[in-house]
């Protein structure tokens, strides 16, 4: 084959050099060229209007507005999804979408479901943002081939490729707290084809003892306003292309972190002090074959070609943690085994089919004064699934879905169906919709991990001592319409809308507005559900200015029991700890070839209903507040100095620990965060990169 490349090349190259010959010479006409630069301007933020559902993409240069070093502050330009924290001891991150917490939103690693279970409190610290190529936001349910987890949204991580053509990038990183990080990413084509391919990323994060002597408790509560958290973060992923056209890609991460959280003077005895120590590891594989049956485009001449794909994946992941008096031990180790198969129909029909297995094998336990809680489960679940894709025309497209799965611990098949439609009305207007139902297995300690960061009792009286905990389940309905239009500039304006609605028909809730003092574990039938409406636009000016403006308004009720005098009553009232509104003004300018980007973002955060005292009439609403971010980004020739500001303002929640001077007591509480808890925070950087 190669004899015959060659040959085939020597007879163009004889062939191109007896036409020159054969030419006047022309050598008096010729002038030297210079060198082609061909400049590209991609969106920080925009909307795909590819997907099948409404989704927002964060693209890299979006990633590099802001610090970005961890997955939790890359949504800070995003309305879709609000970051907050846990509570105001342990720094962990959480997110919530439409209205509702971040475990009903489903996290993919490049279509690899990722952050379930313990791992979730913790996760998006553990993503650095120089890791990312992109993250893809969508709203409402998923396709039934990702799981049957994804209730709220879905949000999809692309990394760095080992074939990328950036060889080399580091991004250095220090703050004023003397806070610095180290991220680095290399890709290595070993072949001269890229055939075989790798890609080593690391980061490694270290506060400083600078940071401990610095005015670390700017409220002056006694508390840490952050903790002292050191990580390490090692991945290797690997790529291997075969002259068949199968694919093989495998690789390998490891995750090892030590936060110390609590009073300053933590290590006096009799203070009040948190630690966690972390340790996460995965390994996966994935296959593709290509199958022989194929379709041909009679338009395009393009093949579509059917492919069998085989995934494994092996998650590992421990925590060893106390909060005062408080400890909470866990481990989980959880492997997942799923085969997939497209098939095209026709051009205009695909059929995707597949199996998937799943078995975790868990540890629990959590001691609680006097109190001792064994949740050690064998959680086992398989099932499969079947998609049909419909595109009659380019215009329009109908998938419908539907999987079903059984679980050993509820003895009984979980049927998911799913439907999602769309539709290009005119070039210019598109119309999207979807509707579907979702589970996930409860983890209620996890997903409530903020209840160790108080004095209160906790009542788990009703969760099963055997580990069977109820499934939570919910109905999601929604759509959006996108239309561009013109507004100075030729298409260089677009306008969405939309709305969903999701309810539950089972969930499990953590309530501290009960009973005084007590924080009651419960799974409900009564109401939970959520309405978000959502408003985007998207201008471009002038060339290289974006602006980005967006609202959102929610409303998400919860029943909750209410003592009266002839007995307990379920009343409706807001979901605790979730904004009302959100608007977002981003305002992005370069200059040509990027040689000075400049960012600015303002958020506007409503109100929250914040508990307090125990009862549901002793809550109250949290002021209307806003935050400001800015950064200066500068290249010199391969490298890019940024300075940047978070929450320019300096904006706070100066009580977010109640009970602080008494930190054993049972009034003490600091899982009721609704603001920023650190003050302004200034940082600068360094990335540099080779080609």
């Amino acid at each position: 084959m190669r004899s015959l490349l060659g040959v085939a090349l020597w007879l163009c190259a004889a062939a191109f050099v007896s036409a020159q010959s054969a030419l006047p010479d022309t050598s008096a006409l010729t002038r030297d060229l210079e060198e082609v630069v061909i400049e590209t301007h991609v969106r920080g933020n925009y909307l795909s209007a590819t997907g099948l559902g409404k989704r927002e993409v964060i693209s890299m240069a979006g990633l590099k507005k802001m610090a970005c070093c961890t997955l939790a502050e890359s949504f800070e330009n995003s309305a879709s999804v609000t970051v907050g924290y846990n509570d105001a001891v342990s720094g962990t991150r959480q997110i919530k979408m439409l209205g509702l917490a971040g475990i009903y939103t489903q996290f993919l690693d490049e279509s690899r479901p990722i952050m379930r279970g313990f791992s979730a409190p913790y996760a998006l610290n553990y993503t650095p943002g120089d890791w990312l190529q992109s993250i893809q936001v969508s709203k409402g349910v998923a396709s039934v081939t990702a799981g049957h987890e994804a209730i709220t949204g879905q949000i999809n991580l692309e990394y760095r490729k080992p074939t990328a053509e950036e060889r080399l990038h580091l991004n250095l990183y220090v703050d004023d707290m003397l806070h610095p990080e180290v991220n680095l990413a290399a890709a290595l084509p070993l072949t001269a084809d890229k055939s075989l391919s790798t890609i080593i990323m690391a980061h490694g994060a270290l506060d400083t003892d600078w940071r401990e002597m610095r005015a670390m408790d700017v409220n002056r509560d006694g508390f840490r306003d952050a903790p002292r958290q050191r990580q390490v973060d090692v991945a290797n992923r690997w790529f291997w292309l075969a002259p068949s056209g199968a694919q093989l890609r495998w690789g390998g991460r490891w995750t090892q972190e030590d936060r110390l959280g609590g009073q300053l003077m933590a290590h006096d005895y009799g203070q009040y002090k948190s630690h966690i120590k972390n340790h996460q590891g995965n390994f996966y594989v994935k296959a593709a074959l290509p199958m022989p049956h194929a379709v041909l485009d009679t338009v395009t001449g393009e093949e579509k070609q059917s492919n069998l794909a085989a995934i494994i994946d092996f998650d590992t992941f421990d925590t060893d943690s106390y909060f005062g008096l408080r400890s909470y031990v866990a481990r989980d180790n959880t492997a997942t085994a799923t085969i997939r198969y497209d098939h095209y129909v026709s051009m205009a029909s695909t059929l995707t089919a597949g199996v998937q297995g799943r078995t975790s094998r868990i540890k629990e336990r959590a001691v609680v004064e006097q109190s001792d809680l064994l949740l050690d489960r064998d959680e086992r679940e398989g099932g499969l699934f079947v998609e049909h894709t419909w595109m009659p025309t380019p215009k329009f497209t109908l998938v419908t879905g539907v999987r079903a799965d059984y679980n050993n611990l509820h003895h009984h098949w979980v049927v998911t169906p799913r439907l999602h439609v769309k539709c290009d009305v005119t070039p210019t207007t598109i119309l999207r919709a979807s509707v579907g139902t979702g589970h996930r297995s409860a983890s209620p300690l996890t997903d409530n991990l903020g209840l160790f960061a108080t004095g209160y009792a906790l009542d788990w009286q009703n969760l099963p001592k055997n580990g069977k905990i109820p499934f939570e389940k919910a109905l999601t309905a929604g759509g959006s319409v996108v239309q561009t239009f013109t507004l100075g500039r030729d298409h260089n304006a677009s306008v969405s809308v939309d709305y969903f609605h999701t309810q539950f028909s089972q969930a499990m809730v953590a309530n501290q507005e009960m009973l005084p003092s007590t924080i009651v574990i419960y799974a409900t039938h009564h109401t939970n559900r959520a309405d978000t409406w959502q408003l985007d636009l998207n201008w471009e000016p002038v060339e290289r200015l974006d602006v980005l403006a967006t609202m959102r308004y929610t409303h998400s009720r919860l029943a909750l029991p209410v003592a009266t005098t002839a007995g307990w009553d379920w009343i409706k009232t807001e979901r605790p700890l979730t904004s009302r509104m959100k608007a977002l003004l981003n305002v992005s300018y370069a200059t040509r070839f990027r040689v000075w980007a400049f960012d600015a973002t303002v958020q506007l955060n409503g109100p929250m209903r914040v508990p307090a005292g125990g009862r549901v009439a002793d809550a109250y609403h949290s002021p209307t507040f806003a935050t400001l971010f800015a950064q200066v980004t500068h290249k010199i020739g391969k490298s890019e100095v940024y300075v940047g500001c978070e929450n320019l303002a300096g904006y706070r929640q100066h009580d977010p620990i109640v009970a602080a001077d008494a930190p054993f007591g049972s009034q003490f509480n600091a899982m009721n965060v609704w603001g920023p808890i650190m003050g302004r925070k200034f940082y600068a950087g360094l990335r540099w990169n080779l080609y």
